[in-house]
Formats: structure tokens, C-alpha cells, sequence
């Protein structure tokens, strides 16, 4: 337990310092797999979003309540973290419709989602923003992430 809070703090720090995308690029990689990692995301883009009111951070967060729909037990606990994610993804893309990762996180983030929930409907529109889009960014790291995902 101590070293979970030991890490918790050191990852809070680091984004409360360095509010750098790729740190929360990692926490998202980790976080799929890891319940801790995922609160940490959940925290630390809550609180930048906050701070900034920047639509990317709510993306950030949003993923994080998806992952955490992952980890959760309960189906009840499952459902709430999943609208929850899903609701702060929307308003993320409804603030910033023309940015590619938030619009790319939408994407892979509808096409995880088991189709019975009917989370899908930005499939198609979001895959053609991307396609048309990525090759225009400036972010190495964020094209490098498209091109693997869409086996570009």
C-alpha cells in the first residue's frame, strides 16, 4: 500500500509539473492494463483540465473512466464509469472538434467499446478526420500512435 501512494504522489508530482502530453500518453498506455496507473490519469487530467479548461485534458480523464469501467467489479460501478467516460469524451470533442488526438481517442475508444452499449455512431466520420489530418500534425509521437493503430 505504501508504495502504491509512493507512486501515486511521484506521478501526481510530475504532471502537476510537466503538464507535457507525452505523460499522459504513457499514463494511457499503462493505464489499460493498470488500475493504478488509470487512477493516476484519472487525477492528474482532472486536475489539469481544472487548471487550464483545455478539452484535451478531458479527454484524458475520459479514457481514464473507461479504463476504469475495465477494472471495476461491479457492473453497476462498470456502467457509471463508462457514461461518465463517455460524457466528458463527447463534451472534449464538442469544445475542440478539429483536434486529432482527442478525435483519435474517440476512435480507438468507440471502437473498444462492446457494440451492445451502442457507443459507435463517430466510427466512420472520426477514421476519416484522422486519415485526413494526421499527416498535417506537428506531433511526431501522436502520428507515430495513428499509423501504428491504423496500420498505416
Amino acid at each position: 500500500m505504501k508504495k502504491v501512494f509512493l507512486t501515486l504522489v511521484f506521478f501526481f508530482a510530475m504532471m502537476c509539473y510537466g503538464q507535457d502530453l507525452s505523460d499522459f500518453r504513457l499514463l494511457l498506455q499503462k493505464g489499460e492494463n493498470s488500475e493504478t496507473a488509470t487512477k493516476t490519469l484519472i487525477a492528474t487530467s482532472q486536475e489539469a483540465y481544472t487548471k487550464t479548461k483545455k478539452p484535451i485534458y478531458e479527454a484524458f480523464y475520459a479514457v481514464g473512466n473507461f479504463f476504469m469501467a475495465k477494472h471495476a467489479m461491479n457492473p453497476l460501478s462498470k456502467y457509471s464509469y463508462f457514461n461518465k467516460g463517455k460524457k466528458a469524451l463527447e463534451n472534449a470533442v464538442n469544445k475542440d472538434p478539429n483536434n486529432l488526438e482527442i478525435r483519435f481517442m474517440r476512435y480507438i475508444s468507440q471502437e473498444q467499446t462492446p457494440a451492445f452499449l451502442g457507443y459507435n455512431k463517430d466510427l466512420k466520420s472520426d477514421k476519416t478526420f484522422i486519415l485526413a489530418e494526421y499527416k498535417k500534425s506537428k506531433d511526431e509521437d501522436l502520428i507515430k500512435r495513428i499509423k501504428m493503430h491504423l496500420k498505416l
